[in-house]
C-alpha cells in the first residue's frame, strides 16, 4: 500500500515498514529563491515562510517540509543583535552579554513571545492548517551547547570551554553550566510548543559541538549531559520524532549521538553512512547525507542520483529517510533537489 508523506516519514523513524524511501532534504532558504519572495519577509514573517515552503514542495514534493531560516531566532530573545537584511539570513553583531561573569543576568525564554520564537511557531500552525495530515513538518531548533555560546560569542565561549578543559585557574565552569542551563531549558520550552503547534520532528542542531570544533571529551562533558536533558524532557511531553543534527565528522562519537536520547541522526556528508549505520542503525533511526556541495550544489542530477543511490544501499534503506548532509544551499539546482525524490520514490519495497 502506498502512504502519505507523513506517515511514510513517521514509520521511518519508529523503523516500520514503509511503501519506498522516505526523503527529505533539508531546505530552508531554497524555497526564497523557488518562490521569489522577500528573504527579509521569509525569515521575519510566518505568511511568507509558509507561503514560500509550500511552493518549494509544489517543485520537489518531497516528504518533510522545513520551518526555519537561521540561528538566530532564539538569541535575539537573549538580547543578541543581529543583521536583518534582504541579502543575507541573519548574522551575530553583538553577544547578549559583555563576559562570561555575566550570564547570571540571562534568564530562561518563553517560546511565546521572545525573539523570533513566534514567527516560528506560528509558521508551524500555518503549515499544519495548510498540508493536514499529508506531510511531515520539521521544526527548527539550536542545540544547548551552541546556543549557550551565543551568550558571550562561539569564539569566546569555546575559549572559555578550553580553559575549564586545560584546568586554568582563571576558568570558570560554574558560569558555563549556568549557561547551558539556561540555553537547555529554553530549548525544551520551545520544542515542546513546535510539537504542540503541530510539528513532527522537533530538530536539535548543535552544530558547535561537532568534532570538527570541540574534542569527544570536551563533547561528552559539556555537550552530551545537555542533549540528553533536553531529549528526555521532550520525551516526556510525548514528543516521538526528536532529531539531533550535528555537522561535521563524527565517526568518534556516533555512539555518543544515539546516547542523547533522539529518535533521529542526521549524518553529514563527512561521515561514512554505512560505518554510521552499522554502529547506531540498531538504535536509531539515520537521515543523510547526500553531500550539499559537491553534488546538491555544483554536481547534476546524474551525480545526485548516483549519491543517493549509494545513501539507500549504505542502509538498505530501512529505518531510514534520505537527506541532505546539512542546509541545502540557497541557489543548489532545483533539479538536483528533485532527483534525490525521483530515486526515493523509484527504491519500492516488497509488501511485508
Amino acid at each position: 500500500m502506498d502512504f502519505s508523506s507523513r506517515e511514510r516519514v513517521l514509520r521511518a523513524i519508529r523503523g516500520e515498514p514503509t511503501d519506498c524511501v522516505a526523503v527529505a532534504p533539508y531546505m530552508y532558504d531554497v524555497a526564497v529563491a523557488v518562490s521569489g519572495v522577500s528573504l527579509l519577509d521569509f525569515y521575519t514573517r510566518a505568511d511568507v515562510m509558509v507561503q514560500a515552503q509550500l511552493a518549494l514542495h509544489d517543485v520537489v514534493e518531497q516528504d518533510v517540509i522545513a520551518i526555519g531560516s537561521d540561528n538566530f531566532y532564539i538569541a535575539e530573545g537573549f538580547g543578541c543583535q543581529t543583521t536583518h537584511d534582504d541579502e543575507e539570513l541573519p548574522a551575530l553583531t553583538k553577544p547578549a552579554v559583555d563576559s562570561l561573569s555575566d550570564v547570571y543576568d540571562v534568564d530562561v525564554l518563553d517560546p511565546t513571545v521572545d525573539g523570533r520564537m513566534p514567527v516560528m511557531l506560528e509558521a508551524i500552525r500555518e503549515l499544519r492548517r495548510a498540508v493536514g495530515d499529508e506531510i511531515a513538518i520539521r521544526s527548527p531548533g539550536t542545540g544547548p551547547f551552541a546556543l549557550a555560546s551565543y551568550f558571550i560569542g562561539s569564539q569566546e565561549w569555546l575559549c572559555e570551554v578550553g580553559m575549564c578543559e586545560r584546568g586554568m585557574p582563571e576558568a570558570n565552569e560554574a558560569a558555563i553550566h549556568h549557561a547551558l542551563g539556561v540555553a537547555t531549558e529554553t530549548l525544551i520550552r520551545f520544542g515542546k510548543a513546535c510539537w504542540d503547534a503541530g510539528a513532527d520532528v522537533i530538530h536539535c542542531g548543535d552544530s558547535l559541538a561537532s568534532c570538527d570544533m570541540i574534542s569527544p571529551r570536551t563533547y561528552q562533558r559539556f555537550a552530551l549531559p545537555y542533549e540528553q536533558k533536553v531529549f528526555q524532557a521532550w520525551k516526556e511531553h510525548g514528543i516521538t520524532g526528536s532529531l539531533l543534527h550535528i555537522c561535521g565528522n563524527s565517526t568518534k562519537v556516533l555512539e555518543l549521538y544515539a546516547d542523547t536520547g533522539a529518535d533521529l541522526i542526521e549524518i553529514d556528508n563527512m561521515v561514512d553512512l554505512g560505518v554510521a549505520k552499522q554502529k547506531i542503525g540498531d538504535r536509531v533511526a539515520l537521515i543523510g547525507n547526500v553531500h550539499t556541495v559537491n553534488d546538491l550544489f555544483h554536481g547534476t542530477p546524474e551525480t545526485v542520483r548516483a549519491a543517493s543511490q549509494r545513501c539507500i544501499e549504505n542502509t538498505g534503506g530501512r529505518r531510514f529517510i534520505l537527506g541532505s548532509g546539512c542546509i541545502v544551499p540557497r541557489h543548489a539546482p532545483i533539479e538536483n533537489v528533485c532527483e534525490m525524490v525521483r530515486v526515493a520514490r523509484q527504491f519500492r519495497f516488497e509488501s511485508e
